[in-house]
């Protein structure tokens, strides 16, 4: 939803420009956790899902359901633990998270 996140802009987030319905199942998609969105002053991340470890194409392990993750104490504020993304390449620069260098350096399955 490029019209709503500008990756080259500041502020990065323009949540006028779309449905909200939109934005929200945006939000709902968001792997790594860092999305929310906020109604009435209630903010909203996590979602009710079976704990489950999916292997990202060419990406991230991808973790939901609230899986808990051992020995690791830099979560950022207000990160989710409901689900997030877990760097698979060997780059980043927020290991154990993925922080999309995967991208940048074109990581590949089997690499």
């Amino acid at each position: 939803m490029p019209a709503v996140f500008r990756r080259d802009q500041r502020p990065w987030i323009d949540p006028d420009v779309a449905d909200v319905d939109a934005i929200i199942e945006i939000v709902k998609k968001c792997p790594s956790g860092a999305l929310s969105y906020s109604i009435d002053d209630i903010e909203y991340r996590d979602q009710d899902r079976k704990p489950m470890v999916t292997t990202s194409r060419n990406g991230p392990y991808l973790v939901t359901g609230g899986v808990e993750l051992a020995g690791v104490d830099n979560w950022g504020q207000g990160a989710s633990k409901e689900h997030y993304a877990l760097c698979r390449c060997g780059k980043s620069n927020n290991k154990p998270f993925c922080d999309g260098t995967h991208l940048a350096i074109k990581f590949k399955d089997g690499q």
